[in-house]
């Protein structure tokens, strides 16, 4: 079983970002992932975490070096992490689930929108985590074959 942390649109917010480390370092996930908006938080959780951070670069980190797309693969699951934005998620989800499917992925992990999100796209599984600066986040549990997405606030007070 591997357990993923999924972030987007930490836009600097200091506060949410430091309660994200201590949520990821008690979950202790097994890798997490930072969809764009603000790169330069995803290399503040690298330098602090015990585990992987892959991260992509946002429409926010125009000069950013940071990949826009990136795969992963975990057993029968291949991933794709994108922010979203070059793929018009918030005016629909099918060029992203296309991208995906054509990248050989079966999950697609995304950001943008601001707004939590899970759903089926043709065969491709849709998570956006929502934005971190309002402390959503997602987690995702790969298990064999079977992919178990949950979206959950920082707010909730477990924190």
């Amino acid at each position: 079983m591997t357990r993923l942390g999924i972030v987007s649109d930490s836009h600097d917010r200091e506060s949410w970002l430091a309660c994200w480390l201590e949520r990821c370092k008690r979950e202790k996930y097994d890798a997490v992932f930072h969809l764009g908006d603000y790169h330069s938080d995803a290399r503040w959780l690298e330098r602090r975490l015990e585990m992987p951070v892959i991260a992509v670069a946002g429409n926010c980190d125009m000069f950013s070096q940071q990949p826009r797309m990136a795969l992963w693969s975990c057993g029968r699951h291949r991933l794709l992490a994108v922010h979203g934005h070059l793929q018009d998620v918030k005016y629909g989800y099918d060029r992203l689930s296309y991208f995906a499917e054509e990248q050989g992925a079966n999950i697609a992990l995304f950001g943008h929108t601001h707004r939590p999100c899970v759903e089926m796209s043709g065969s491709v599984l849709l998570i956006n985590p929502g934005a971190l600066m309002d402390g959503c986040y997602a987690e995702l549990v790969l298990d064999g074959d079977r992919a178990v997405p949950y979206l959950k606030s920082l707010r909730d007070g477990d924190a």
